[in-house]
Order: structure tokens, then C-alpha cells, then sequence
């Protein structure tokens, strides 16, 4: 769902993750700065004549809109984290651009951007934009973030909806050990849930988050119906239902049967006992399927807000996913939506299994064989649940390998595993590429990235990307992007936009920041329809604080309904937003972005206004 429309707070009131749009009006012009204004950027040329000063009211209207912006130009652009390694596991940091050759479905791609990141402690963000790399704006730099601001957000993902009290209870007395002994000045961690509950956000206040740990409890999604002879794992019963396996149907047979005795020996009883047996197959598969793809939605969704959450986040950006594991199979496509979002957003997935070292314990339990008389079934079913056990974390294996992180698995010393996930990579290598004659049909582009030539290096990078899915309802896409354009920290230039910012303190505790977004009119392609030029502008400005929570937002939406003569005035002099916030002293980091209806282009570029304590 897009944001919801509601009035900004009041000063220094945090907002939660998603921003709230208040009521804007054009204004005119800024007024002259009080004797107690101090500005971060040169003051703003002058505005355009707004709807009350057009020489027709009726060819500038403005009004409040549900989000509708379109990243046309990101969407097809596919962004490839790679880490080189030489044969000790050291990252190799000398490459360039020449040296590596990606492609798409086997073919050679154009390598439109590449960069080599490596992240700092006191730098404010581990992944340049593509965008920005690639501009060359003229206009002055405003203050960068000070050094103050944290340097390093850890998310720890708990999966309370897949995992079990015991592995639960492991991972989080490691987790309460890391955080005693690992974390220095200046980092930040969360602590989140599939569940949703007991979630404490980003903060320094490591007693919060010692806290959260011990209320650690599992939290289905699906009610606790306890494992029965009759339940089929996930994995099994997905191969029974999607690709009508034969070998897992035998196994499932054979299990179903061995839990329900035949009764009569003749050849009819037999018969009508395996029909039975075969609809209590099929009803159990898609049972267990149906409730897995519940319980891995559920952690996959909390995933992807937690991404979606660290994206403006100022400092290094880790993501650690804790969980036993759950079966993604049908879920591949949600899995690349959420490796795109993270590649763009410069967080790094990790994922620990929380089992530990996984045992083959397979003699005895509920779906034990060993009543029925044939050896090959039973072998059939412990090689089966063997593959289940290791395919439950292939999802979680996909993400940490597709965005550069680190997966740890079939080891007990799990706050080493902290230790190591909590990390990004000394150096990596950031390649995009725009795929050609790109069809909307969700299907699946296997990447492969090369060394030319390799050198005996080993080479981790996404192995492929699905394309954009057509999607059924425009507005209800519209809506979700621009949400990621808001909550994206990169910069885009494909509208030329200016944007300044000042302040004024109202008394010792509160001050007021004008935000100026001014647009020239002369690129955009207007639409004629008799004696007007159409167009409709979308301006979106919101104000986060050091933390990277929302303080407050504003939307409008311009409608452009000029005559000729009154198109040359505005062509001219642009047309420039303002909007004004009141918060209280600090670091803030102003986001404005503008969207043009016309050709789907956006901009938004980012400033950030320090408000020193009187």
C-alpha cells in the first residue's frame, strides 16, 4: 500500500516508517530571512508566477494527489554487487572496468556504470548512486552529514514465524553476547521480527535491544496443529503439487499408507485403500505447501520492510536474517524483488541458519519408514527429507550470495556468525547494465559475471534477475514507486531541479526549514491539446532526521494547462515549490523529488541542514 494521506506533526514528533503528506500551497516566493535566519545553500532565483498570479487561473491548478511517480528509467536498469576474492579470502581491489565481462542469458552486455565501493566507517553511505556517479552537477555542494552521525546500522531479522524455541533461544543468547563485546561508538542496531511484534528500531540503547531478546518467542503465522504420520514436509509436498513428482508421490504413499492401515487383504479392499491413500496425498500436499508459502511470506514481507527501512539510513548498512529456514521455491520472483531493492539501496544481506551444525537424525520421528517392507522407499524418503532440510535455506543462501553478503550455516558458533555477517566486504565492485528490448513477463535472466582473465580469483555475484512483471493495476504501482523513490538515498538528474534550503530559529527549542524546489520548464515535453500544453508536476519533499526516520512530508501536484504565450513566461522564470517544517534542533536530511507525468522522468536530490542547539 502507498502512504496514506494524513497532517504533519508537530516539532520534534517522530513519525513512523512511512511518511505522512500534509496540505501544500504554492507560494509565491520566499520571504526575506529574519534576523536570526542562517542559510545552507545560496538563496533561491526567483519564483514563477503561481495560480493566483497567472495571467489565467485556470492554466495553473494544484491539489492533492495519491503518489503516482514512475522510476521507468531504474526499473531497467540491473545493478550487480561483485566480490573478488584471491585464494586465501582476501578481497582483491586492483580490478577494472576492462577486466570483468558480464552477461545476460549468455549474451555480452554494455557495462554502463562501475565503480569500485569501499566502505568507511565515517562515510555516510557504502553505495553511490549510478545516477549521481554519472552527473556532473554545477551547483553548489550543500553541508555534508557531520561526523556525528552513526556509522554503522545493523538489523538483526529474527524469524519467530519459521523457527523453534530451541534454535531461537541459541541464536539469541549469541546475538546478547555479540552485542556486549562487538559493537563500537557510533553503531546502530535494530532488532526485528517475521512476526511483526516485540521489535525494537534502530537505537543505541543496547538495553533495549537485550531486552527484545529474551521476549523471543516463536510466532507461526499458521496455527500449531503439531507434526502427525500424515504431514508432508514442505519440500516434498511442493514436488507432489507443482511438478507431480513421481518419486516423492511413492514416498508420500508409502507414508500415508504406513500410517493408516489397509484394512481387508483382497484385491478390491487394496485398491480402494491406495485411492484413498492418493486423495489423502494430495489433500495433505497442498495443505503443507499452502501453509509454508504462508509462513515464508510472512518472513520474506518482514525482510523486505526491513530493507525498505534501511535504505536512507546514513551509514554502513547490514542486514543479518536469523532463521531455520523456509521453503521459497514458489517464491523465487519475491526473492529478486528484494535483491533489487537492497542492490539499490546499498544494504547488505546476510543470513545465518540457526539450526547450527545440522545433524542427520533421520531414523526416528513421525515420517519414520521403517514398517514398510521396502528399502528403497525408505531410502527414497531419508534421501528427500535430506534435501529439505538443505532447500529450506536456499532463499536465505540467495539473498546474502545476490547482494554481496555472507550466508553461515552448519556451525554451532553462531556469534561468530554474528561477527562475521554483521559486516560488509573490505571492497566491492558495483556493475549495472540496462537490458535490451526487455520483455514484462516476470521470466527469469541468469547473470554470469567473468574475469578476463580469471586468474584463479573467485568471483561472488548475483547469478540473475527476473524481469518487471506488466502490472495488473498502474495506480497501485505507481504508488509503491514512489515510495522508492522517497525512501531511496541516490540522487537523479533526469529533470533539471534545483534545490536550496534555509532556517530560522522561532525560539531556543523549535526552529522552521524552507525547502525551495525549483524546475525548469524548458526539457519537458508538453502534450497540445487545442490552444494548451499540457503537463502535470509532482513535487514531494520530505525531512528526515539523523536516524533516518521520517520527521514530515508534503506533496502537491501541479497541473499545467498553459496557452502559448503564458507557456514562454513560465519557460522562462520555472516553477519553484516551497515547503516549510518546524523541528527541533539537529541534523536533518531533506529529500525532494519531482516527477513530470508527461515522460515518467523523476529527480530528487538530497541536503542537509544542521540546526545547532542555542
Amino acid at each position: 500500500m502507498g502512504p496514506s494521506l494524513t497532517h504533519a506533526p508537530g516539532p520534534g514528533r517522530q513519525l513512523p516508517l512511512w511518511f505522512w503528506f500534509a496540505l501544500l500551497a504554492l507560494i509565491p516566493a520566499l520571504t526575506p530571512r529574519s534576523l536570526y535566519a542562517q542559510s545552507s545553500s545560496p538563496p533561491a532565483t526567483p519564483t514563477a508566477p503561481t495560480a493566483a498570479a497567472a495571467p489565467n487561473a485556470q492554466e495553473v491548478s494544484s491539489h492533492n494527489v495519491e503518489p503516482t511517480f514512475k522510476l521507468q528509467s531504474e526499473r531497467n536498469l540491473v545493478m550487480v554487487r561483485v566480490v573478488v576474492r584471491g585464494s586465501k579470502g582476501a578481497v582483491v581491489e586492483n580490478l577494472k572496468k576492462e577486466d570483468f565481462q558480464l552477461l545476460d542469458h549468455g549474451k555480452p552486455q554494455t557495462i554502463l556504470h562501475f565503480s569500485l565501493e569501499k566502505p568507511v566507517l565515517n562515510a555516510p553511505s557504502a553505495v553511490q548512486s549510478v545516477e549521481q556517479a554519472a552527473a556532473n552537477p554545477d551547483d553548489e555542494e550543500e553541508p555534508a552529514m557531520t561526523t556525528s552521525t552513526p556509522r554503522r546500522f545493523v538489523g538483526l531479522f529474527f524469524d519467530d514465524v519459521n523457527t523453534t524455541f530451541g534454535d531461537l533461544a541459541r541464536s539469541r543468547d549469541a546475538a546478547d553476547h555479540f552485542l556486549s563485546t562487538s559493537l563500537k561508538p557510533g553503531d546502530r542496531v535494530g532488532l526485528f521480527t517475521g512476526s511483526g511484534q516485540k521489535q525494537v528500531d534502530f537505537t543505541d540503547d543496547i538495553t533495549q535491544i537485550h531486552q527484545a531478546l529474551f521476549l523471543l518467542r516463536p510466532r507461526p503465522i499458521i496455527g500449531a496443529s503439531g507434526d502427525t504420520c500424515m504431514t508432508l514436509p514442505p519440500y516434498e509436498a511442493y514436488l507432489i503439487v507443482d511438478h507431480q513428482d513421481t518419486v516423492a508421490m511413492q514416498v508420500a504413499l508409502a507414508q500415508i499408507m504406513n500410517c493408516n492401515k489397509c484394512q481387508g487383504e483382497d484385491a478390491a479392499a487394496q485398491q480402494i485403500c491406495i485411492t484413498q491413500a492418493q486423495q489423502s496425498v494430495n489433500a495433505e500436499a497442498l495443505t503443507s505447501l499452502t501453509d509454508s508459502e504462508t509462513q515464508a511470506t510472512a518472513a520474506l514481507r518482514g525482510i523486505e520492510d526491513l530493507v525498505r527501512r534501511m535504505t536512507t539510513l546514513p551509514g554502513q548498512r547490514s542486514l543479518v536474517i536469523i532463521s531455520a529456514g523456509f521453503l521459497t521455491e514458489t517464491l523465487r520472483f519475491q526473492l529478486s524483488q528484494i535483491t533489487d531493492r537492497a542492490l539499490r539501496a546499498g544494504v547488505v544481506i546476510n543470513a545465518i541458519d540457526a539450526r547450527g551444525l545440522y545433524t542427520d537424525n533421520l531414523s526416528a520421528g513421525q515420517n519414520s519408514l521403517s514398517m514398510l517392507q521396502s528399502a528403497g522407499v525408505q531410502g527414497q524418503d531419508r534421501l528427500m527429507l535430506m534435501t529439505s532440510a538443505r532447500v529450506q535455506t536456499d532463499g536465505m543462501h540467495d539473498l546474502a550470495l545476490d547482494t554481496g553478503g555472507v550466508f553461515f550455516n552448519n556451525d554451532n558458533d553462531l556469534e561468530a556468525g554474528l561477527r562475521k555477517t554483521a559486516a560488509v566486504p573490505d571492497a566491492y565492485y558495483l556493475l549495472a547494465f540496462s537490458p535490451q528490448n526487455l520483455k514484462l513477463d516476470g521470466a527469469f535472466h541468469p547473470i554470469t559475471v567473468k574475469l578476463i582473465p580469471s586468474r584463479g580469483l573467485s568471483v561472488q555475484a548475483r547469478r540473475g534477475y527476473y524481469a518487471p512483471k506488466k502490472p495488473a493495476d498502474p495506480a497501485v504501482q505507481e504508488k509503491e514507486e514512489i515510495r522508492e523513490a522517497v525512501y531511496s538515498q541516490d540522487e537523479t538528474h533526469e529533470l533539471p531541479i534545483d534545490v536550496h534550503t534555509q532556517f530560522f530559529m522561532k525560539d531556543q527549542e523549535n526552529a522552521r526549514v524552507t525547502v525551495l524546489t525549483r524546475i525548469d520548464l524548458r526539457p519537458l515535453r508538453f502534450r497540445k491539446d487545442a490552444d494548451r500544453n499540457l503537463d502535470n508536476l509532482t513535487f514531494v519533499t520530505v525531512v528526515f532526521d539523523r536516524d533516518g526516520h521520517v520527521v514530515s512530508g508534503e506533496e502537491k501536484a501541479v497541473e499545467l494547462r498553459l496557452r502559448d504565450v503564458n507557456l514562454d513566461r513560465f519557460m522562462q522564470t520555472g516553477i519553484t515549490m516551497k515547503s516549510a517544517f518546524d523541528v527541533r534542533p539537529g541534523t536533518y536530511l531533506v529529500r525532494s523529488i519531482v516527477r513530470d507525468s508527461e515522460s515518467g522522468q523523476i529527480s530528487g536530490l538530497n541536503r542537509t541542514v544542521e540546526i545547532p542547539y542555542q
